[in-house]
C-alpha cells in the first residue's frame, strides 16, 4: 500500500543523508524531505515539505 498524502506530522526519524531526512508521517507515509536545518519529531511537513510556521506553535 502506498500513501500518497505528503502532509503531516513528523513521528519518526528513519534515516539521515547529508540534506535529505527520510521520516515517517503520523499518516503512515514515509517520505524524504531536502532540509536547511534539523529536523525533529513532532515537525510538521506541508505538500512534502518542512513547515515553518506549523513548527513555530
Amino acid at each position: 500500500m502506498t500513501i500518497e498524502n505528503e502532509t503531516g506530522r513528523i513521528i519518526e526519524i528513519i534515516d539521515k543523508c547529508g540534506n535529505v531526512v527520510c521520516a515517517m508521517l503520523a499518516n503512515g507515509a514515509v517520505i524524504d524531505i531536502a532540509t536547511t536545518h534539523e529536523v525533529k519529531v513532532g515537525d510538521w511537513v506541508v505538500e512534502g515539505e518542512l513547515s515553518q510556521e506549523l513548527a513555530s506553535k
